[in-house]
């Protein structure tokens, strides 16, 4: 089970650096598409419009089911100095911070789910088996099925979009802190009075099923986010060559 935590550890800081790779250099391409600052970032906007829906959407929902007061949703882009560029937002009233914290989280929890399903949808559930054995064969025949079913690129679109709006942003993540602290410190207390916690098999094979469903998800973003980043990286190139004009990303 701590191989799997490793690996989900890994493949979620992959996939968390290649989305902020693809949301700097998916708005320069669009600047150097365009020409124009606006209509790059709207570009960007309705891009991952279907992503960042589902995004406020799990917010607004987790909060009505904790029973936290809930405002109106807004889809618009907005950019603030020294910050982020904020596609969506929702009204949330003041709660604790276990609650909060769930709230900040559900974007995570539903977007994984729905790349889930999409994989589903694309019959692309033992791809990650195939691979990690070596049947690099079998990988091959298994894409190219997936490729010939009916609206694949519009799956794959959609899988994009949900999957780079998915992870918390720094407003959702405030909230995490104190609880953070809270469950080290108490890890520490229960280590410190020398109990160690024992799983059952049905409990370990729980955990287990988890971690597989966070392994698969994230994997199967991180994979598609490569693939979009390598076609960003030569629409890029060529635009730069095009336009002869470089944008500079710190």
């Amino acid at each position: 089970m701590w191989l799997s935590i490793l690996w989900l550890l890994i493949v979620f800081g992959v996939m968390w650096w290649l989305r902020r790779w693809i949301e700097a250099h998916m708005q320069g391409v669009a600047y150097l598409v365009s020409g124009h600052p606006t209509v790059a970032i709207w570009i960007f906007f309705l891009i991952f419009l279907p992503g960042t829906l589902l995004h406020e959407l799990s917010h607004w929902v987790m909060a009505r089911l904790l029973l936290v007061r809930t405002g109106r949703i807004t889809l618009w882009p907005q950019s603030r100095p020294g910050r982020s560029m904020w596609l969506g937002s929702v009204q949330v009233g003041r709660s604790d911070p276990v609650r909060s914290s769930l709230i900040g989280l559900a974007p995570l929890l539903t977007g994984s789910l729905v790349v889930t399903m999409i994989g589903a949808q694309l019959q692309l559930d033992t791809l990650g088996s195939l691979v990690t054995s070596g049947q690099w064969a079998q990988v091959t025949k298994a894409l190219a099925h997936s490729a010939a079913l009916p609206d694949f690129w519009l799956w794959v679109y959609l899988l994009f979009a949900v999957a780079n709006r998915m992870l918390p942003s720094p407003v959702d993540r405030q909230p995490w802190k104190p609880v953070l602290i809270f469950l080290a410190i108490l890890s520490i207390a229960i280590l410190a009075a020398g109990w160690t916690p024992r799983l059952d098999e049905q409990t370990q094979s729980v955990l287990q099923d988890v971690l597989g469903f966070w392994l698969y998800a994230f994997s199967l973003s991180a994979v598609t986010n490569l693939g979009v980043a390598l076609l960003i990286g030569i629409v890029e190139t060529i635009a730069v060559l095009i336009r002869r004009q470089r944008i500079s990303y710190q």
